[in-house]
């Protein structure tokens, strides 16, 4: 007979109904369709998207036009010209209100590209996908580069190498005891849009040679 001990320890069995299953494996749910779209839902999303990212005009109709084709996909009853035309008056009203400028955007980014490193060509690559022309990125990077002592493109260029340089610390701008590659230094550079000359001469510069008064706002 058992004791009082042993029967304590004795754990209930589960019921014979739950032995030997499995438990329900959750289905997954799918993505869930993309919304109506609603003059009011366009520029909600819109607004939305400003407050994240700063963007073009042109980058930003793009954006939009992608999210009216997904949404007119799942709902084939939708007018998509009809939505277009929604499009077409909210980024007339964005524009008039300052939430749009693409003079603006386009002297922010030409700032932030020079610091980093970039060449003149690969700016105006990366801006005129954004939907900009090219004679307004051409105006803004000769400013900018006139403004930090650069009387020329290949100025403007050079000194953008050598920041480049700077963060790679390659060129004048490596360290003593670095064993530089200088062949993967110099593609790394035509990579960031510059030419084969300005890369090979800043390879060969020595710190010494940042005195000089053009690289002196490096």
């Amino acid at each position: 007979m058992k004791s009082n001990a042993d029967q304590e320890n004795i754990k209930p069995s589960a019921p014979e109904s739950r032995r030997g299953q499995r438990r329900p494996t959750p289905t997954k749910q799918g993505p869930r369709p993309p919304k109506k779209i609603t003059p009011e839902y366009l520029r909600n999303s819109g607004l939305y998207y400003l407050q994240r990212f700063a963007t073009s005009s042109g980058h930003f109709r793009a954006v939009m036009t992608r999210k009216i084709d997904r949404s007119c996909r799942a709902h084939t009853e939708q007018n998509r010209d009809e939505c277009l035309q929604w499009l077409d008056a909210m980024i007339e009203d964005f524009i008039r209100q300052g939430l749009l400028n693409d003079r603006l955007y386009a002297e922010g980014a030409v700032n932030s590209l020079r610091r980093r490193g970039l060449s003149r060509r690969a700016i105006m690559n990366r801006l005129q996908v954004k939907g900009l022309d090219s004679e307004t990125v051409d105006t803004l990077l000769a400013t900018h580069d006139s403004e930090h002592g650069a009387q020329d493109h290949d100025t403007g260029d050079l000194q953008a190498a050598l920041k480049l340089a700077r963060r790679k610390r390659i060129g004048p701008y490596a360290p003593p005891d670095k064993d530089v590659d200088r062949d993967k230094a110099i593609a790394a550079m035509g990579r960031a849009g510059f030419t084969y000359d300005i890369a090979r001469r800043v390879m060969d510069m020595t710190p010494g040679d940042l005195d000089d008064q053009d690289l002196r706002r490096v």
